[in-house]
């Protein structure tokens, strides 16, 4: 079994894709993106043995005395790997890539797992943390199927928005583009979110440049107004709601879930067989997770892996935070890059 860390514009990166059901947040375009969120730089463990193959996105963040933590760039890019591979390969196939990962000087692994392509997370490595639902639209229903299992509620007002005129559309000319960006950061400064989460206008560019004609903008307008959008992706028969966004004097009105019950519909005439929607903030069982819990009953939990690989070095970074419990791997990971730990 051999591992490796392949750069984005490594021929083998596409390759494996071609091989493995993923989704967006496996190509080394978005990867590249989020590196810069990060401040890291964007490659993918490669791990292979007679035919098998494992790909995990990761953005590798320098310390100051040379090592890095390898972290997963933003969103669902847990591990992908061949359809032949089974858990017991894919356990085996991620404790080689953690060898090989601290002989390259890195100190921790933090994972990211998808819902869907990763339902089971993987035994003896690393801690597993399970966080809050996520939820799914099964787009093998029928279309009357679907809409029964939207809560009574969404679907009336869902009608209720039609009738009161709002027009609801995928404007892939990304006219209101710039409308979206501006709905979706005065969205996160309502919600008081963390500054990380206010991409500024080279993140939106640059999602447009690596994601291309997966990327597409949903909106609701009123009297030519936009009142609510949503940045969705479309890869290999799942879409993802990715960034929402949405007016505040609007909001009596419901023009978000118009715009999350098109997306069910652009889905559907485009193929797909399942719509995530995420869940809550940061994985809770809040007001967002009930939210998109109205239009399907279909949960999966949401889990996270983390790894110790090199526990010296970690230990010694450790003991720059002041009262940090090295053993407690269960709250932000690794803890010295928590903002108080400089």
């Amino acid at each position: 079994m051999k591992a490796s860390l392949i750069a984005p514009n490594s021929p083998r990166w596409t390759e494996v894709l071609g091989r493995c059901r993923h989704d967006f947040y496996h190509l080394p375009g978005y990867v590249q993106v989020s590196a810069r969120e990060d401040g890291g730089d964007a490659c993918a463990l490669l791990v292979e043995e007679d035919g098998r193959e494992l790909l995990l996105p990761l953005v590798m963040r320098p310390l100051s005395d040379g090592l890095a933590d390898a972290t997963s760039p933003y969103g669902y890019p847990g591990p992908i790997t061949s359809a032949d591979a089974d858990e017991t390969w894919i356990e085996r196939a991620l404790s080689v890539g953690e060898r090989y990962l601290a002989e390259q000087d890195t100190v921790t692994l933090f994972v990211r797992l998808h819902p869907l392509l990763n339902p089971s997370p993987p035994e003896g490595v690393g801690t597993v943390i399970q966080h809050g639902d996520t939820v799914t639209l099964d787009l093998t229903l029928s279309e009357e199927e679907q809409w029964r299992g939207i809560r009574r509620n969404h679907r009336q007002q869902i009608r209720q928005a039609r009738e009161a005129g709002y027009q609801v559309f995928v404007d892939d000319g990304y006219r209101h583009y710039e409308d979206f960006q501006r709905l979706y950061l005065d969205t996160m400064r309502r919600l008081e979110a963390s500054d990380y989460y206010l991409f500024d206008g080279e993140y939106f560019e640059g999602l447009r440049d690596a994601l291309e004609e997966r990327l597409h903008l949903a909106c609701a307008t009123i009297s030519g107004e936009v009142a609510a959008a949503a940045l969705f992706v479309e890869t290999d028969c799942i879409v993802q709601m990715h960034l929402t966004g949405h007016a505040e004097r609007f909001a009596k009105d419901q023009p978000m879930k118009l715009v999350f019950d098109h997306v069910r519909a652009w889905s559907n005439e485009h193929g797909a067989t399942a719509l995530h929607l995420g869940g809550g903030r940061g994985g809770a069982e809040d007001s967002l997770l009930h939210f998109k819990a109205g239009f399907s009953k279909i949960r999966q939990p949401f889990y996270t892996l983390r790894s110790v690989v090199h526990p010296d070095r970690y230990l010694r970074h450790m003991a720059t935070v002041p009262d940090a419990d090295p053993d407690d791997l269960s709250g932000p990971f690794p803890a010295y890059h928590r903002p108080e730990a400089g």
